[in-house]
């Protein structure tokens, strides 16, 4: 088992030093600044130990050279001081932003499969909190752990020319002061672990209270939510304090093991000088500098204090990056002819990871160019599935669908999205311009275009209205705007892009009779020359439809018009005379 851990860790290690690779050059130059800030430092107390230790033995004041290499080196520590601070936090900040693109890259091709399986909150402490965390091992671990390496080398040789007696006591007291980190590693995982899950839990907890303030306002629920979110800061609190708590034993025991050793050189030294084997003036800098080599091993350990967190961060984002696309775009068709949209799906079976139950059972139907499908059936039916599979956010167990005549899994997502606009019932609107909202689909569209679309989904008159018209930011989320608003603004979309495929799922559904109705023209006028395809509850929208596809249970039980199915027995006439009751 400890084994494994260690080869866990040599493993994390070696994952983030890959993403460093490209900045070698200023990552050594960031070490060599290092180094040298560290030789100035001692050099400048170990010069000013000499000649106070040289006046005080009668020798007079030492020759003015000393003074001008004292000079130089607190002036090297200056500029060395600020050069490694500077390359090694500008490789850092280098590697967050790297890592933030391959984040949110590898999300777009895990969703929406990760949405699934995840927290908002813990997916967004990934995104934005772990990546921080990583700033600590680029910017004040790699540089420092090769700098003391360096550092320790040299003082053992240092030391090692005035007696062979403090190079062996250095050496023991740097492999106690390596034992307590690494004898407290295993808590410190574990509490680190358990720190950045309670900060995902804590955030998502947040997250769906803000999102979801008008429900708790309106249900008079905030006082209950209230103490749900105190019960996730607590538990993240306590986990946190525990960290704390480890951390300063671990500080206090380094302080004690360096302090002890730094006094027992000290002493080892003074005999030394007793029997004529170190000079008095020797003493004085051992006296002195030894204290100074602790310094930055102590400060390489309180980092390896946050290892526990560093790894479990790096963890989270290596199982993000890592993950395998729930599609693989492996298409080669790029040039899709568009001209023949007719829909296709032919006997496909689905079900979702991890689920032994079928969503969809040998679902077959067509939907032709130039007509409108709508797909009905009770909750959980699979009447979304139907369309998310047409969009490959997944793809199918068994069977194909087909474009044209063409299998989707042959088509690059990138050609085949081009195909598909989908207005969905639960519309997202950015936190940008009218405008730039409607061009989402077609950035290129011009501003005729744009208000030409947005008349067709009869939603200009608002926008028009609004104080700076098309210029207005919609608001994070689109939040101050009605349901029906939004769903309006989300069909200007769909107009816009003007996809040979359009899917409506229950995108009218927040809207009145009277514009619900002028919309359903609208999109009957537009079906001549597209495949429509319709997620419908609502009657007037199947009412439109040239053709109905009823599911149940995932599979398709019923096909035909609302007037030809309305008239005989069966579930479709069930479902309709359950509406009406």
């Amino acid at each position: 088992m400890a084994a494994e851990a260690k080869k866990s860790k040599f493993t994390g290690v070696r994952k983030l030093l890959k993403y460093s690779s490209k900045y070698r050059g200023r990552l050594i130059g960031g070490i060599i600044s290092g180094v040298l800030r560290e030789v100035s430092i001692v050099a400048a107390v170990g010069i000013v130990a000499w000649m106070a230790a040289h006046i005080a033995a009668g020798g007079g004041f030492p020759d003015m050279r000393y003074l001008w290499f004292l000079i130089i080196a607190v002036a090297g520590r200056v500029v060395f001081s600020y050069l490694e601070m500077y390359w090694n936090h500008d490789v850092a900040f280098h590697i967050l932003v790297d890592f933030r693109v391959l984040l949110y890259r590898s999300f777009v091709q895990i969703c929406p499969d990760i949405l699934l399986k995840h927290r908002s909150g813990q997916i967004s402490t990934t995104l934005m909190n772990d990546v921080e965390i990583l700033e600590w091992f680029y910017a004040h671990t790699i540089g420092i752990f090769v700098v003391d390496l360096i550092f320790f080398a040299g003082f053992v040789v240092f030391f090692w020319i005035l007696h062979w007696l403090l190079a062996i006591l250095l050496i023991a007291a740097v492999v106690v002061i390596a034992v307590v980190p690494y004898i407290l590693r295993k808590k410190a995982d574990e509490q680190g672990k358990e720190s950045r899950f309670r900060l995902g839990e804590a955030n998502s907890v947040t997250l769906e209270g803000i999102n979801g303030m008008n429900e708790l306002l309106t249900l008079n629920s905030v006082d209950s939510y209230k103490l749900k979110n105190k019960k996730f800061m607590d538990a993240l609190i306590d986990i946190q304090v525990k960290y704390a708590k480890r951390m300063g034993t671990e500080g206090g025991l380094l302080q004690a093991v360096s302090g002890i050793a730094a006094v027992i050189i000290n002493l080892s030294a003074i005999g030394l000088v007793f029997s004529g084997n170190l000079s008095t003036e020797w003493f004085a800098v051992v006296g002195t500098i030894v204290w100074l080599v602790f310094g930055p091993l102590l400060e390489l350990s309180n980092m390896a204090r946050n290892f526990g967190l560093i790894f479990a961060a790096s963890d989270r984002i290596s199982d993000i990056i890592e993950s395998k696309p729930i599609i693989n775009d492996t298409g080669k068709c790029e040039d899709v002819d568009t001209s023949n949209s007719t829909v296709t799906f032919d006997n496909v079976s689905f079900a979702y990871e991890g689920s032994s139950e079928n969503v969809l059972k040998n679902v077959s139907f067509t939907a032709d160019k130039g007509k409108m499908i709508a797909i009905v059936g009770g909750s959980g039916a699979g009447k979304t599935t139907c369309t998310n599979l047409l969009c490959r956010m997944w793809d199918v167990n068994e069977g194909a669908i087909l474009i044209g005549e063409k299998d989707i899994r042959d088509m690059k997502l990138s050609a085949l999205r081009k195909l598909i606009t989908v207005v969905p019932q639960d519309v997202y609107l950015f936190n940008v311009s009218m405008k730039d909202n409607i061009k989402l689909g077609n950035p290129d569209a011009t501003d005729d275009e744009v208000k030409n679309a947005a008349k067709m989904a009869m939603v200009d008159g608002f926008i028009e209205s609004l104080p700076d018209g098309y210029d207005t930011i919609a608001g994070e989320r689109g939040l101050q705007m009605s349901g029906g608003q939004r769903q309006r603004i989300a069909i200007a979309r769909a107009l816009l892009k003007d996809s040979p495929i359009l899917v409506m799922d229950e995108a009218v559904s927040n809207l009145d009779t009277k514009t619900d109705r002028m919309i359903q023209q609208t999109i009957k006028n537009i079906a001549k020359d597209k495949t429509v395809i319709m997620v419908a509850h609502r009657l007037s929208t199947i009412l439109e439809a040239d053709e109905l596809v009823v599911l149940k249970d995932g599979c398709v039980v019923q096909r035909g018009h609302h007037n030809e199915l309305i008239a005989k027995e069966g579930y479709y006439k069930e479902l309709m005379s359950a509406q009406t009751k």
